[in-house]
């Protein structure tokens, strides 16, 4: 009985070691890059990034334009309708803040649930 864990031990053991140097002779195979590919892969890839930076910045700045004129054409073309929505949503967000308790207390000092 106490060979049985030590010979599934060594088993582990031994598929794990086999594992590791076929690892080792998938990494031995391939050329390390040098230096200069490095620093060419770094040049290439903060370019990108900030490429993508861009374009995300210039899609969100376009998406909030479109909102806020979106909200200007309501308020030119329906005034009373926008003042209700306001009013509404201030409403529920009162009801909201006075019913909760967890939030009333959130400005309170020394209060820790």
């Amino acid at each position: 009985m106490a060979n049985k864990p030590d010979t599934e031990n060594e088993i582990l053991l031994e598929g794990l070691s086999r594992d590791l140097e076929r690892l080792e002779r998938v990494f031995d195979e391939g050329p390390s890059p040098s230096l200069e590919e490095f620093q060419m892969l770094a040049a290439h890839t903060l370019w990108r990034k900030r490429r993508r930076m861009k374009y995300e910045l210039v899609l969100f700045m376009l998406t909030a334009l479109l909102i806020v004129s979106i909200v200007c054409m309501a308020a030119l073309a329906a005034p009373m309708v926008l003042i209700l929505i306001h009013g509404a949503s201030m409403l529920a967000g009162i009801v909201i803040l006075a019913s909760s308790r967890k939030l009333r207390s959130a400005g309170k000092k020394g209060s820790h649930e």
